[in-house]
């Protein structure tokens, strides 16, 4: 399973985003910049997983047009062996700070004192939105958040420490 296909499964299941709109809608609002949201990722997402019995859909017979979604008993099963998969689970995965890392050092001095200002600026003003988020968002996106303010804070860190460097 991608990790898009168990945050769909998640966003229905422990997040209660019973609509495909609603799914998409949630990727849409994510900090996490990754996570487009496009009805090009999301929907086909959902579709796979529908036609793998992982998802069931029942239409909506009032009001709007669209499905409820919900999880199989084989979706809760999938999602929750996604979730406690502990190598896909710790790998350091796709992130765009440890990729530029070692690359700003490669910088002229200069450039570089300016693209560090700019990041911990960056980094900074983050913190302060999922700080100033938390207490209204719902216990699974304060989890989220808890982890996004603990990563930002060490980078916040690791870009201090460079400032020693240079």
């Amino acid at each position: 399973m991608t990790e898009l296909e168990g945050a769909v499964l998640s966003e229905i299941h422990h997040r209660h985003n019973r609509t495909a709109f609603k799914v998409r809608r949630a990727f849409q609002t994510s900090p996490s910049i990754e996570w487009s949201g496009s009805a090009g990722s999301v929907y086909p997402a959902i579709k796979r997983l529908t036609e793998a019995g992982l998802i069931v859909s029942t239409p909506i017979t009032t009001g709007h047009k669209g499905s409820h979604l919900t999880l199989s008993p084989a979706g809760v099963a999938a999602l929750e062996a996604w979730i406690c998969d502990p190598v896909r689970a710790t790998s350091v995965g796709v992130d765009p700070f440890r990729l530029r890392a070692s690359l700003w050092a490669t910088l002229t001095p200069e450039v570089r004192a300016d693209a560090l200002r700019r990041l911990k600026q960056t980094v900074g003003a983050d913190l302060q939105r999922l700080n100033e988020a938390i207490d209204d968002m719902d216990p699974i996106e304060q989890g989220r958040s808890q982890w996004s303010i603990q990563l930002q804070t060490m980078r916040l860190r690791w870009l201090n420490d460079q400032d020693e460097e240079i």
